[in-house]
């Protein structure tokens, strides 16, 4: 008996010390756990650190005297190796991007909205299953079948836009424009991308929860994440320097400038941020502070077209991708891309336009190239010179075949601008370009839009390329903002090319001609996009880009 009480005894004491080293351990876990927490929110202001990140940051520097300007921060194994401004945030003030610097993050508003409806989902209060008769009175009867699902994965056939950003619009106004509009297809059959269907997302969020948009936001998503300087107008952006937007010498401002935040806009795009607080929001993806792990599971699926909810969900030579991008033809442009097999993430926002396209699209690649170990062409250091020096270049230049281009010294840098279309085509285009071809695309552009004046479509369905698929989208969108523009101008006077670009579309090269329908006050633009002889594109613009290229070859 003695012996079986030594033993409890014994047995007891292990049993207690194991409890205690168990208790500090949990205590020095704790610890580490919540220095690690802090050190992830705690991102360094501005850093360049390591081999890599100097490779990265010599580039976009040698690249910002020729029309780079923006911020990018790159993290690599859960630390944040780079994040760094270059350019100009306001180049009449010489005030500098820097990593704290704010930008707008166009589309990637996007996935604030799907996460605020799987918020809510997760509070009980609504599911991705419901229909939008739940949310909405009268209904038409083509829209009965819409789900939160259908808006969340660009499923649902509504129309894509509802006016131009900045206007004022109202919920219930927009809402209405949304539902009214002929349906592009029968919800759930294809993919057809819709900044207006997030919109009635926005909406949604506002009628569930009883709070203003950016309201259910900030308290919901953006606090728990620790993203201080995120929103439209709740930050107090006194405290930081706003990027205004660049096109050419244009100075486009900000939109706090503007009518802003207003319904054309909301849900869809426009808040603004700056790289720290989108990786704090990519860090509370990783957990749990904002979402549960059911809710990144259904936003992370890929759908049609490899679209999940408010992200694209791709699979790439480097693993899982998750992305979004966005921006405007008023010289912004965002993109965020976590490759999360491959623990990088780059977070690359700009404030200027470059070559009449969105800036990201010209350096992201190149950016992934050098992530990723691979090597880039840099460009050479450029020669300073004096105001004196530069003014010499000034004047007006005359090509042989008819192009016409003006360069002027302005703050410390070249404006180059072409003056007609042959200076553009001379530009822009290889000298291997076929003129004719140009015209030929400009005279079906103008055929077809005539023609749909008079609510004629054949032209026009002759020349689309998938034309089963098109038709239909493309009708109903040509044909609302024809009848819009009516209602405000009375009949359209005289329609004309602008200007005729190479562009992109999905990765191909392409011809994009900018048309003009003259009003009586007011103009109304569209931009089609050629491949060969057929269309592959056809969307709402605002109008010819304002082609003056900088070149700051006095940059220090």
């Amino acid at each position: 008996m003695r012996e079986e009480s030594r033993l409890d005894k014994k047995y007891n004491a292990k049993h207690y010390l194991s409890i205690i080293i168990v208790f500090l351990l949990a205590s020095v876990s704790s610890l580490i756990l919540a220095t690690e927490i802090f050190q992830e929110t705690s991102i360094p202001e501005e850093t360049v650190r390591g081999e890599l990140a100097q490779k990265i940051d010599l580039y976009l520097k040698r690249i910002t005297p020729f029309g780079f300007s923006g911020a990018l921060l790159v993290a690599k194994d859960g630390h944040v190796i780079l994040n760094k401004g270059y350019g100009w945030a306001i180049r009449s003030s010489h005030i500098p991007n820097t990593s704290e610097t704010v930008f707008s993050t166009g589309s990637l508003t996007k996935q604030f909205t799907a996460a605020g409806i799987m918020k809510l989902k997760m509070m009980g209060k609504l599911k991705t299953e419901d229909s939008l008769t739940k949310f909405f009175k009268d209904i038409p009867p083509d829209k009965g079948q819409i789900t939160l699902h259908h808006l969340l994965t660009h499923t649902a056939g509504v129309i894509n836009y509802t006016g131009l950003d900045y206007e004022k619009a109202r919920r219930e106004e927009t809402v209405k424009k949304i539902l009214e509009a002929p349906l592009l297809f029968k919800p759930g059959q294809r993919f057809h991308y819709s900044n207006a269907g997030y919109s009635l997302l926005a909406a949604v969020i506002e009628k569930v929860s009883g709070q203003s948009y950016e309201q259910f936001l900030h308290q919901n998503l953006f606090q728990p994440a620790s993203m201080k300087f995120t929103g439209y107008i709740i930050p107090d952006w006194s405290k930081k320097v706003v990027a205004h937007w660049y096109v050419g010498d244009k100075d486009n401002g900000t939109p706090l400038e503007k009518a802003y935040p207003y319904w054309n806009l909301l849900g869809n795009g426009g808040i603004l941020t700056t790289t720290a607080d989108m990786y704090r929001w990519h860090l509370a993806l990783l957990g749990h502070k904002v979402l549960s792990e059911q809710a990144k599971k259904k936003i992370f699926t890929p759908y049609l077209n490899n679209y999940g909810y408010g992200w694209d969900v791709l699979k790439t030579d480097h693993g899982l991708l998750i992305q979004h991008d966005g921006g405007s033809m008023l010289g912004n442009s965002a993109e965020m891309r976590r490759y999360l097999e491959a623990k990088i993430v780059t977070i690359l926002f700009c404030n200027q336009s470059f070559d009449h396209k969105p800036l990201f699209e010209v350096v992201r690649d190149k950016i992934e190239t050098l992530v990723f170990g691979g090597e880039v062409s840099i460009p050479p250091k450029v020669n300073l010179l004096t105001p004196k020096e530069l003014a010499k270049f000034e004047g007006e230049y005359k090509f042989k075949r008819g192009g016409h281009l003006r360069i002027r010294a302005a703050d410390g840098q070249l404006l180059v601008t072409p003056e007609n279309q042959a200076a553009v085509t001379a530009l822009y285009f290889s000298e291997k370009t076929d003129q004719n071809y140009l015209k030929e695309i400009s005279a079906l552009s103008l055929s077809a839009f005539r023609a749909a004046l008079e609510n004629n479509y054949t032209p026009l369905a002759e020349v689309l390329y998938n034309r089963d698929k098109r038709l239909a989208a493309v009708r109903a969108l040509v044909g609302q903002r024809l009848a819009e523009f009516r209602k405000r101008e009375g009949e359209i006077r005289d329609i004309l090319v602008e200007e005729v670009l190479p562009s992109n579309f999905r990765g191909k090269e392409t011809t994009v001609v900018y048309l003009k329908l003259k009003g009586k006050r007011r103009n109304l633009y569209f931009e089609l996009y050629w491949q060969g002889k057929k269309n592959v594109g056809i969307g709402p613009s605002p109008g010819a880009p304002n082609l003056k290229l900088p070149f700051n070859v006095s940059w220090k």
